[in-house]
C-alpha cells in the first residue's frame, strides 16, 4: 500500500506519497523508487470547419484549452499505474466535431477516471491477483473556480468486487488533510498529532513533514522510501524534486525526485539537466 496525503495550503491544494511498493501477504518491499503521484494533462480540440484533410480524412485538429490535472494511488500498482498512463494519453487528445466548445466539467473526468480504474482492476483481478487500490483526481475546476477532489475506492465487499466515486469535502481548516489514503492512514493521523504537539518551528506543509516522519523512522514497514511531492494550481499540476541534506545537520543538499538524485543518478541529458521546481 503506501500513505498519501491531499491538502490545500497557500493557494495551491498540495499532494505528497511515499515511493514504497510491497508484495506478498508478508507486505515484502519490492520497490523503493516507485512514483505514485502523476500529472494528468487534458487538452481540448474542435475540428477544423474548413480544414485541409490528413490522412485520417478528419483534417487538422486546433487545440484550445489545455490544463492538468493531479493522480494519486495506494494499493496495486500496475492497474493503478495502467489507470494513469492511459488517462493521460486519452485526454490529450480529446477532440470534437464543430467549433470550440467547454472542456468536460471535473465531475465528468472524475467518472472516466473511475470507469478506466474499474476496468484495469477488473483486469488485474481477473487473473487472480489482487487488483484493488485506492486513487484521487484533484485540481482546479474552472466551472466553480474552486479546488475539488474525486476519490476512487476499490474494493470487495461480502465477496462482491466494487468501485465508488464520491467527492469528499473541503475540510473546515485550511491545512488539515483533505483526503489520506493507504495503509498507513491511522498512523498517519496518530503522526499528525504527536507533530502539532511537539513541533512550533516548522509550521507549513505539516502533512508533507509527517510522512517524510514515517519514510524516515520506519514505523509501519509499507511505508518506506521517499516522499514524492506535487501541487495543483489554478493553471495545471507541478511536481517538485524535494532538496534533501546529502549529510543530515550540514547544508550541502541533493535533489531527490520519486527516490531518484536528479544531479548523480539522472545526471545530464545531452547538454541540459533536469530543471523543475524544488521544494525544501
Amino acid at each position: 500500500m503506501t500513505i498519501a496525503a491531499i491538502w490545500l495550503e497557500d493557494g495551491s491544494l498540495w499532494c505528497a506519497a511515499d515511493t514504497r511498493l510491497v508484495g506478498g501477504k508478508n507486505d515484502i518491499t519490492t520497490s523503493d523508487l516507485a512514483a505514485k503521484i502523476y500529472t494528468i494533462p487534458l487538452s481540448i480540440t474542435a475540428l477544423d470547419p474548413n480544414p485541409q484533410i490528413d490522412a485520417a480524412g478528419t483534417g487538422p485538429r486546433q487545440p484550445h484549452y489545455w490544463t492538468q490535472y493531479g493522480f494519486v494511488y495506494a494499493g496495486a500498482a500496475l492497474p493503478a499505474s495502467q489507470t494513469a498512463i492511459n488517462a493521460s494519453t486519452i485526454l490529450q487528445n480529446l477532440v470534437r466535431p464543430g467549433g470550440r466548445a467547454n472542456p468536460p466539467k471535473f465531475e465528468e473526468i472524475g467518472s472516466f477516471m473511475c470507469r478506466l480504474a474499474r476496468r484495469f482492476m477488473q483486469d488485474r483481478i481477473s487473473f487472480g491477483a489482487d487488483g484493488l487500490f485506492q486513487a484521487a483526481v484533484f485540481g482546479w475546476c474552472p466551472y466553480e473556480s474552486r479546488y475539488k477532489i474525486a476519490f476512487i475506492d476499490g474494493r470487495v465487499d461480502a465477496g462482491s468486487f466494487r468501485v465508488e466515486l464520491t467527492y469528499p469535502s473541503r475540510p473546515v481548516n485550511e491545512a488539515d488533510p483533505w483526503l489520506v489514503l493507504g495503509s498507513g492512514t491511522k498512523k498517519f493521523y496518530e503522526a499528525l498529532e504527536t507533530y502539532r504537539k511537539n513541533e512550533h518551528t516548522i509550521t507549513r506543509r505539516i502533512p508533507r513533514r509527517v510522512i517524510d516522519l514515517m519514510v524516515s523512522e520506519g514505523g509501519d514497514q509499507t511505508v518506506g522510501g521517499a516522499t514524492s511531492i506535487g501541487a495543483a494550481h489554478p493553471n495545471g499540476f507541478q511536481l517538485y524534486w524535494a532538496a534533501e541534506p546529502v549529510v543530515k545537520g550540514q547544508p550541502q543538499a541533493r535533489r531527490v525526485f520519486n527516490g531518484l538524485d536528479l544531479d548523480t543518478e539522472v545526471g545530464t541529458i545531452g547538454d541540459y539537466f533536469v530543471g523543475g521546481c524544488g521544494i525544501a
